[in-house]
């Protein structure tokens, strides 16, 4: 291996874990610290911006060194900082000693921070399906799901957890959240009550029923009468239209 290479890569490993192996002797160490600091709390500031809550929940000290750990440890697939964050959610996943103790819903909870910025980043459109703008009734046409909605189950609720609301084990019910872009590009959320998360899951996979069909199943499925459910269904269909989390209806 040529010298430069060599030095280049003695150099690296040094920037990854200056804790544990020491810098190249023929560099001086004033301009290699100011390499150790630059590169380091470039990705710490990149990833606290990505993951704010994870942030003012840890703390400052913990979290760098969490991100310290990152730095250290993962071998990332792609070198783009803006999947930076999903390199972040892997290696917490691949990782849960270091945070399940004290704080067992970090993982999910870093999962849907980081969900804002890649549906932010979808190459997704609204014009990628079809619609008929004359159609009105939800339960007697076909509803059209966006592919910019991305339903999401959690064990734990994420949408609420901040510094004064950290649960310690996950409730008996899941968390369900609709994430969704807009025609604004505008990313939003919404809490969904099971039901409602198995209607949307069924626009999402059916494609080919209409509303009220799809309203029969999810009662079906519930061991419930469907007739109950149908206005509250067509409320949250014509709801969902309203938001764009659904693109619009066909025939």
């Amino acid at each position: 291996m040529p010298s430069f290479e060599e030095l280049q890569l003695r150099l690296a490993r040094h920037l990854r874990d200056p804790a544990r192996v020491p810098a190249p002797t023929d560099l001086e160490d004033r301009r290699v610290g100011i390499y150790r600091e630059l590169l380091f709390n470039n990705v710490r500031g990149l990833l606290a911006g990505n993951f704010p809550v994870i942030r003012r929940l840890l703390g400052d000290l913990p979290f760098s060194a969490l991100v310290r750990e990152f730095y250290r440890r993962h071998a990332a697939r792609t070198p783009l900082f803006h999947e930076l964050g999903s390199e972040f959610v892997r290696f917490l996943g691949e990782h849960p000693e270091l945070w399940q103790a004290e704080h067992p819903f970090l993982h999910e909870l870093a999962h849907y921070e980081w969900v804002e910025l890649a549906l932010d980043l979808d190459p997704a459109s609204f014009d990628d399906v079809r619609v008929d703008a004359t159609l009105s009734d939800p339960l007697e046409s076909v509803p059209v799901p966006s592919g910019l909605a991305w339903l999401l189950g959690y064990r734990f609720p994420v949408h609420r957890i901040r510094p004064g609301c950290q649960p310690g084990e996950a409730p008996a019910q899941p968390s369900w959240i609709v994430v969704y872009r807009n025609r604004a590009d505008r990313v939003q959320f919404q809490s969904l009550e099971p039901l409602a998360a198995r209607l949307l899951a069924l626009v999402q996979e059916d494609g080919g029923n209409c509303g009220r069909a799809l309203v029969e199943q999810v009662a079906s499925e519930a061991g419930q009468a469907a007739e109950p459910l149908l206005a509250p269904a067509d409320v949250l269909l014509r709801g969902w239209i309203a938001r764009e989390v659904l693109a619009g209806l066909r025939a």
